[in-house]
This record gives C-alpha cells, structure tokens and sequence, in this order.
C-alpha cells in the first residue's frame, strides 16, 4: 500500500495517525464542477506549476515539493468559494506512486485535508497522551453542603505541563476529524481520575455522538475501563451535549439503549442552548437533563429565561427528570431555582473545577419568605405599603403594556403616572443620537402651559447625561430654594415649572430618555415612595419599547421572509409563485377596469449547451446577468420580472398595449445583447440571445387568465422554430403570429 497521507473515515479511536502531506509527494484533485476546474488551473498557470488533467471526471494532479502541498491548499482556500471547498476532493500521496484501490477510502474534502495539516499540535497531545480531568461537584440544590456527583471535564496540556482550555482543542478535533480520538480520550482519563482520587457520588461524563459508529466496538475501552477500577455501572451518567445537531436521531437512540442496557444512567446536557429540546426530551428520555448556563444567567431577573426555565421545570416534574441547573454564580440565582424545583446545582457559587476533586461545600441556607417580627406594627405598614405599590405598579404596566405601539405605550405612561399621582404635567423627554433631544409625550392638568415638542441642545444635558446613565434620579421640592443658577430658573419659569422630579428611561443599558413630573403652580416634597413607584413604573415603560422595538423588528423580518418566500434565490426577481399570484391579481383588477394586460415570455437561447459548456456556476452566474438586463429594461412600478423556470423569465405589463409590450422585449435584447457573455456553441450568435414570445388582452370575466399564458408560450415556441434571437407576437383572439426580428 502506498504512504499517503491518512484521513480515515472509519472507527480510529486508537488510531492517531501524522499527516505526511508536508513531504514530498503527489496531490490530487477532484472538483464538483468544470468552473471549478477553470478557476483552479488558471491558479496553476499564473504561478507556472506544472499538472497533468484526469480525463473521466473534472480533476487534476501535480507533483509537490516538501511543504507545497499544504501552501498550494490554502490558497485554493482564499480562490473557491465554501461549498467548492467542501466538495473538492484530495488526496495525497508520498513519493511518485500512482493511487491504489485502497488508497481512495482515505481521500477527504478539501476544506478537512487543510485543517488535518494545521493540526500537529494536536496530533502529538494526542500521541503523548497529554491531557488530563478537571472535576466540578454537582449538589443538591436543597442543601448544597450534600455532593450529588462531579461533571468530568477536560483540559489539555502543553509540553511544560500548563493547563490549555478545550475550547480550541475541541474546534480544531471536529475540523480536522480527529474528534473520535479526542473523546475516547477524555472519557479514560476522566475515569482514571475518578478512580485516582476514590470519588464517591455519580461522574458525569461528556460523549461526542459524533465520534461513535458502532457504540458496541467504539465503546468497549471505556467499558472496560470502568470495570477496571471498580465503579459501578449505576453510579455513570453519560452526557450528550444537545446544542450539537443531531442529524442522526436513530443512531443516538441505538447508542443511548447501548448505555442503558450495560446499566449506565443518560443526560441531555445544555439544555435550551442548540437544537429541538423539547422534541429530544419526548425522544430520548433522559435520566437527567442539564440546564445551559446560558439560561440560568440572571434568571431571577429576565423575564424570558425565567418562563422558559419554569416551563422547563414543569414539564421534568411530571416526567420524574432530575434537573441539574448548571452555571450558578449568585445566590439569586440558586434561591429562583431552589422555589421552582430544581434537583441539582452547579457552578462557581458552590465550586470551581480542580484538579483536585472539591469535598467539601458550603452550604446556603433558604432565604425565609416570611417577615421574622410580624408583631411589629412598623414591620406590617411597610408590607402593606409595599403590597399596595405592587398593585399599583401591576395595574399601570398592564395598561402601559396594552398596545405595541411606541407612541401609544408612552402616552399611555404619561397619562397614568400623572393620574396616579395627581401632578400638574408629566413628560417624557426622548433623546436623539446625537443626544439632543425633544418633549415627545406629554400628559397636562387644565391650566398648564402645553411644552409638548420643546427642544433641548446637547449643551445642556452635557453635565448630567452620565448622572441619568447610571440610572440616578433627581427631585427638586422648590426651583426657587434648591441653588439652582439664575438662568436655569429662568428657564424652568419659562416653562411654568416650580417643583419637578427626573427618572432615567433605561433601555438595554443606554438612556433611552427621562420621565419627568413637573408641579406647575406650587412646591412639593417628594416622597421616596414616590420616587420608588415612579423608577418601578419608568422600568416597565422601558421594558414596554423594548416589546415594541422587537415587534416592529419582527415586522420587519416577516416582510424580509416574505420578500425571500416571493424571490427566486438564484436571480432575485420574482419567483414563479409570486408571478401566478401577481399575474392573477392583475387579470382581476384589469378585467374590472377593462385595460390591456401584456406578457412577456423569454428563453435563453441554447442554455443547455452554455451549461455544458462552461459548467453550472458559470450558467446561474449568466442566468444572474440576465436577469438584471430584464430588470434593468422594466421600468415601471406596477411591472413584474419573474423567473418562470430553468432559463425561462417573464415580464408581466399591465396597462400596456402590443406596441409597448414589443418595444420593452426588443429594449430586452438590446440590453442582454449588450452584456456580450459569449456562448461560442450557439448557432445563432457568437454571444447570448434571448427568443420571446409577446401577447396582449384585454381581460373579462369570460375568458381564463391561462389564455393570455398560452399564448405568450405559443410565441415563444415560434420564436424558437423560426431561429430564435427575435420576438413573436401572437394574439389570443385568433392565434395570428407576427414574426418580429
């Protein structure tokens, strides 16, 4: 067998084979298609490197110094485009031998054959064996002094023995195909750890379900290594990590029931962070599943991931599914998920990973939910009083929350805040970009003077912007005592305020803008209730535009979906379903208000033999060009420019008669004629041409809009038998052709 270069495809979990392709040898080529073919031999040819072309199928081979091989990859890399990448074919050979039957088991794309090659490093860990297991502690979320078991998890080490984190190591084994190595590898010596230190309690420990063919072949080492020190088969859990795609849910299946029948226990590790959760928790079943840190983040606080994790937990509950919460960092966090029934938690509040396993952690004690003096009548009004702000603010921000309209939502706030509080005028103050800014609602008691649209220059917001970003407020009981400078009194009397109070509006972090409370006639003391109430209420506002913004945006993206449903992806002009819808809409309309109604047909002229010719990217790149000829030519809003099918468009004309429809198709093949793409295997022009077929009608309620269709297509198919490159008009009435050139 020839010394090639090995990128095997089968079950290599012991097999960590060097890539030799930095020696000298012989490359091989495969390409998807013949203009990949071109791209990569005019690469060749500018840099004068020999290569001999395969005759069966689009290919080449050359002949590579030490080293060539791998630089002649990448910049083929940088030449084609992702999916040419994927989809070329090498092989590499040491020496001058010609490939073998068995050689081609091992030929690999493109895109892996590079990666393999930047790959040493973690090759030769992999030979030396240098890695080793971290261990985190998994508690019971009730008394988290109790350790349930410990998650395995691996890190590298380089040649000094400092730890290196798998997040690179990981990438670089999927890209390079060496991920079956790397995950048999992480499951000894996570076993050899555990055994090390005489770890009691379950070990949780990560599987790549790519890195499995046959679970009962490819996992008999890890087996038989658990066998090996004595750890009971019901004490395993082993993870599969749900934010991977798993394309193939069978062979999961068949290797989770591998696990099971030999006794071990399964999760469904980060949960809620990839693809199909749900689905997976009704496929698989787990015996636990573990919540993705990402989730737990600030759960006590985000709404979102508070309803979705709720949810979560309900629906394990009654599925009898143990929780793992993984990722805690703050004591909120873990009292939220302890209240809804989490199992198990984990994370750098209870211990970090070691080396060294934790055996001892602290324990947080419940935070008590009722009040400890409840004989204190002081203890009582205050929750009483926060009761009722509760209520208060609840009632405001179901009304706030009422509409998804910005303008709506803050008059909505205006109003309520100056009613609820009984205040001469409240405003909200929006800022712009450039951080001037304007009175955008405002909200006024009988008597005031309206400011509703008054404009603040930046100059005046310089000194105090930073003060509201950090979300402080400012209450002012009287203008005329608080030592405020001469003209800014001025100011405030101008604009009939005597006692106001400011609320920063904070929208993700930035001061989106201020709600403000003016008395207009007389002083007021400012309670710090008050204050309370209205930062609690300027939160939900804020909350409020951000529900609008996000339903405006998905506005915005499902008439982006409806464009991209209503295009043709090749060309970008319409597609055929919104070409019938359009075509039909417009018979419709014109039939009542009886105006003409023209179409266009069209066809490359020997598209075929173009494809065959230059291959398929260089077709749609044409088929592309063409199109924008089309759409370039059609002028008028109401027209439409469709891709009929394959190489076939149409142009839809309402309100235009016969002559302006021929004038827009012969426009059309002036314009494509002009691009001048050349087509040496046509037999009318050395260039690309279109054939047309052109009707008129006018249309009625009598007659099928598949008339006007026909007879277009009737045109065409004229067109094309009398030597194509010309237009045709073909009247519906009596099917009269007209041969235009």
């Amino acid at each position: 067998m020839s010394q090639i270069c090995r990128i095997s495809k089968t079950c290599a979990c012991r097999n960590v084979a060097r890539c030799r392709s930095k020696e000298a040898g012989r490359l091989f080529l495969w390409f998807p298609v013949p203009h990949t073919l071109q791209k990569v031999t005019s690469y060749l040819q500018q840099f004068a490197l020999k290569y001999e072309l395969m005759h069966e199928r689009p290919g080449l081979s050359l002949d590579c110094k030490p080293g060539q091989s791998l630089k002649i990859a990448r910049n083929l890399a940088e030449l084609l485009a992702p999916r040419e990448l994927k989809e070329t074919q090498v092989l590499f050979i040491r020496g001058a031998m010609q490939p073998q039957i068995q050689d081609f088991s091992d030929i690999a794309s493109l895109q892996r054959f590079i990666k393999l090659n930047q790959s040493d490093w973690l090759v030769e860990m992999l030979a030396m064996e240098r890695f080793t297991t971290y261990l985190q502690p998994i508690v019971s979320i009730k008394d988290t002094s109790q350790i349930f078991g410990y998650e395995s998890l691996l890190r590298g080490l380089d040649e000094q023995g400092n730890i290196l984190l798998p997040k690179p190591i990981l990438e670089l084994a999927t890209e390079a195909g060496l991920l079956p190595q790397l995950d048999q590898v992480a499951r000894l010596s996570a076993i050899t750890q555990v055994s090390r230190y005489k770890v009691s309690g379950h070990i949780f420990i990560n599987f790549a379900l790519t890195s499995l063919y046959d679970p009962a072949f490819c996992l008999r080492s890890t087996v038989d290594a658990i066998d090996a020190v004595g750890i009971s088969h019901d004490r395993v859990v082993f993870e599969v990590v749900e934010s991977d795609n798993p394309q193939d849910l069978d062979h999961l299946k068949t290797v989770l029931q591998y696990y099971r029948d030999a006794g071990f226990l399964v999760a469904l590790d980060d949960l809620g962070s990839g693809y199909s959760s749900l689905n997976l928790l009704h496929q698989l079943r787990p015996d636990f599943i573990k919540l993705d840190m990402e989730l737990i983040r600030d759960v006590h606080q985000d709404v979102y991931k508070a309803s979705i994790t709720e949810k979560l937990l309900e629906i394990t509950q009654k599925l009898n599914i143990q929780t793992v919460a993984e990722g805690i960092e703050c004591i909120e966090e873990l009292n939220w998920l302890r209240e809804r029934g989490a199992n198990l938690a984990q994370g750098y509040l209870i211990a970090k990973p070691s080396g060294v396993p934790v055996t001892i952690t602290p324990q947080f004690d419940p935070i008590a939910l009722t009040v400890a003096s409840a004989n204190s009548q002081l203890v009582k009004q205050q929750v009483q009083h926060q009761i009722e702000s509760e209520r208060i603010v609840t009632a405001v921000t179901q009304r706030i929350r009422e509409s998804l309209e910005l303008d709506e939502i803050l008059q909505t706030t205006a109003a309520e805040v100056r009613q609820l509080f009984e205040i001469d005028r409240v405003v909200i103050y929006q800022f712009k970009p450039d951080w001037s800014g304007l009175v955008a609602v405002e909200s006024l008691a009988e008597g005031c003077i309206s400011i509703l649209g008054f404009q603040v220059l930046d100059t005046w917001f310089k000194s105090t912007r930073a003060y509201y970003q950090q979300g402080n407020t400012k209450a002012i009981e009287d203008i005329e005592t608080a030592g405020l400078s001469p003209c800014h009194i001025d100011m405030l009397r101008s604009l009939q305020i005597r006692s106001n109070l400011i609320i920063p509006i904070l929208h993700q972090d930035r001061l989106w803008g201020l709600l403000i409370a003016h008395q207009c006639r007389n002083p007021r003391q400012w309670q710090r209730s008050e204050v309370n109430l209205f930062k609690q209420l300027a939160g939900q506002a804020a909350i409020a535009i951000q529900q609008s913004e996000l339903y405006h945006q998905l506005q915005q993206a499902n008439q982006e979906l409806q464009r991209l449903a209503s295009s043709d992806g090749l060309t970008q002009v319409a597609n055929r379903r919104c070409f019938d819808d359009t075509f039909n809409a417009e018979w419709q309309r014109l039939a009542q208000e009886q105006g003409s109604l023209s179409l266009i047909l069209c066809d490359v002229d020997y598209f075929k033999l173009y494809n065959d010719t230059h291959g398929h990217l260089a077709g749609d790149d044409a088929l592309r060009q063409v199109a924008k000829a089309i759409s370039q030519t059609v002028k008028h809003p109401v027209d439409l420019v469709a891709r009929y099918g394959g190489e076939e468009f149409a142009v839809i004309l309402p309100n235009t008669d016969i002559q302006g429809a021929i004038a827009v198709a012969r426009d059309i093949q002036t314009n494509v004629s002009a691009l001048q793409m050349p087509h040496p295997h046509s037999d009318v022009n050395e260039f690309i041409t279109l054939s047309f077929g052109v009707s008129t009608i006018t249309p009625h309620s009598q007659l099928s809009p598949a008339t006007l269709i026909a007879a277009a297509d009737q045109g065409l198919y004229q067109a094309k038998a009398q030597g194509r490159n010309c237009v045709v008009q073909m009247d519906c009435e009596d099917t009269d052709v007209r041969y235009l050139l």
